[in-house]
Order: structure tokens, then C-alpha cells, then sequence
């Protein structure tokens, strides 16, 4: 089991890296909360991991902090819910919010987050709640994300709901519906995390 890679970046968006290891290029799935900690293109970046298999694929799944991966092993262990799903989860809401909406067990913060229905939420809680209060999941506060040269905060954030399955034209709509409710420019995580309650 891969727990870490530590190596140059290749490329990075808000949905994927891919990290060179000693000459091996790595592809690694993220989830948008943590493309904010990754460094630039060329750094030497280091990013938690964790390798799915199932007997049709082998997928690697990254993550900047420590509770962001242990989020994401909790809901992989939910029965119906899936790495994708659970991807689209911590791109959709911090981990403390979620940690905080299943102690609390409010099903409309829940049921607001992209991929998750009444059913789903239910199951996440009931699943869910004894093991949370358990431990520990706060995070730091990510950096601000730097916006790529000659590629908009919009076409990227398009690209990462493209990557987390929806079609290109809900997805635009979606960007633009988020960008209208501010009237300042909004940094890409954020963009993302609005475009989601309109994407469903």
C-alpha cells in the first residue's frame, strides 16, 4: 500500500496531479480542498495517499492533510458510498463542517452536498456518528490558490466538475450561477464549492 509520494509536480488541477517519483509518473486523484496546499508546477511537493484497488482498476486517491484522508477512508467505508462520492464530498464542504453536520445530524447541510441524497445522508450519519466523535479532524486553514497564467479560475473550476462527472454545459452554468452571487472574484476552491449546489 502507497501511504505517501513525495516527488516533483508535473501538472495539477483542482481534480488531479501527477507527481514525478525517481522518473515514474504518478496519477493522482484529489479532492479540490486539497489543491489549494499543493505548491507549483516544478516543486518538490509531498501528498498523503491512498490506493483503491478493485478487480477492474487500481486508482490512487491524494490528500494535503492527514484528516482529509482519514475523512475520506470513514465515507469510502459507508456502504453506496464510493471514492468518487466521497471525492465530491471534501470538494463540496470542510472537513470540520461535515464532522460538525453528522454530530449534529443535519440532514439539510447533508443533503446539500453534491451526490448526496436523503438516503445517503441517513446512512452517513447512522454509519458515521459514533466513529467522529472519536477523533480529531481539524485542519488548517489552506493558502489562498494561485490562479494559472493563461488559464481562467472558471475554465478550471469547469474542468473539475467535468471530473467529477458532470457534463460540460451544467457544469458552465453552474460557474457562472456561483459567480453571480459575488461581487468580488472568488478563489477557485470556493467557486467550486457554490458551482456543486447548483451542479446536482
Amino acid at each position: 500500500m502507497i501511504a505517501y509520494l513525495e516527488g516533483k509536480l508535473i501538472e495539477k488541477n483542482p481534480t488531479h496531479l501527477i507527481l514525478d517519483v525517481a522518473g515514474v509518473g504518478y496519477s493522482v486523484n484529489i479532492p479540490v480542498s486539497s489543491y489549494s496546499h499543493l505548491g507549483e508546477i516544478g516543486e518538490i511537493v509531498k501528498i498523503l495517499t491512498y490506493q483503491h484497488v478493485r478487480e477492474d482498476e487500481l486508482k490512487l486517491y491524494g490528500f494535503s492533510t492527514k484528516p482529509e484522508k482519514d475523512l475520506f477512508e470513514l465515507l469510502i467505508s459507508v456502504n453506496g458510498v464510493g471514492p468518487k462520492v466521497a471525492l465530491g464530498i471534501l470538494s463540496s464542504i470542510s472537513v470540520e463542517d461535515f464532522q460538525r453536520s453528522i454530530l449534529e445530524e443535519d440532514l439539510d447541510v447533508l443533503t446539500h452536498i453534491s451526490g448526496v441524497g436523503k438516503k445517503i445522508a441517513q446512512r452517513l450519519i447512522v454509519e458515521l456518528k459514533e466513529k467522529l466523535t472519536k477523533v480529531d479532524l481539524r485542519t488548517e486553514k489552506g493558502v489562498e490558490v494561485r490562479e494559472k497564467i493563461g488559464v481562467s479560475v472558471e475554465d478550471e473550476a469547469v474542468f473539475a466538475l467535468v471530473s467529477l462527472g458532470y457534463n460540460k454545459f451544467d457544469a458552465r452554468k453552474a460557474i457562472e450561477k456561483a459567480n453571480s452571487e459575488s461581487e468580488e472574484k472568488l478563489p477557485i476552491e470556493e467557486l467550486i464549492k457554490r458551482a456543486l449546489k447548483y451542479a446536482k
